[in-house]
């Protein structure tokens, strides 16, 4: 793991994660596969860091995703965008343990505040989609919340979309 101070790195090859933290569960194979083929396509157009907000739901799922395939995928990497020191201390005793475990297994991270602030997610969703040439998405088309806003930050700026909903 390389904690970053620089907050920039080469967009051409990275591509960022967005997607809500509940969905039906029993899709939960379906999604991962979707994840998966979506991870390979855009490996397969050179995109070799994937970027995850290490949230609950598609983020941490997304992000398991990305490691289990270092082996398949040769130069593939994991960062971590952490919008604050601590984000994981209201998460279950589980996924406290998953979201641990994958940020010592993460290439890269970042954390972009020492605390907590209002718009800290958004700001981290803001990072994600500067510094990324793709963004994979698990969105519903709702207008609302960090995933619709990341969408239409990355439409904004014209960066194509894999949405695997």
């Amino acid at each position: 793991m390389t904690i970053m101070n620089d907050l920039k790195f080469d967009r051409t090859v990275s591509a960022a994660f967005t997607g809500h933290r509940f969905y039906d569960f029993s899709q939960r194979e379906f999604i991962q596969e979707r994840l998966t083929s979506a991870i390979s396509e855009a490996y397969d157009h050179g995109i070799r860091n994937f970027i995850s907000g290490f949230a609950l739901g598609i983020d941490l799922m997304a992000a398991q995703l990305v490691q289990s395939l270092k082996c398949d995928l040769p130069g593939i990497s994991l960062t971590a965008a952490i919008p604050f020191e601590g984000q994981a201390e209201r998460y279950n005793i589980y996924d406290k343990r998953v979201y641990r475990r994958l940020l010592e297994l993460a290439d890269k991270v970042i954390v972009l505040s020492d605390y907590y602030y209002p718009r800290c997610f958004l700001d981290r969703d803001k990072f994600m989609v500067e510094n990324a040439s793709y963004l994979i998405a698990y969105y519903d088309g709702r207008e609302k919340g960090g995933t619709y806003y990341t969408v239409k930050k990355a439409r904004a700026r014209g960066i194509p979309i894999i949405n695997v909903y």
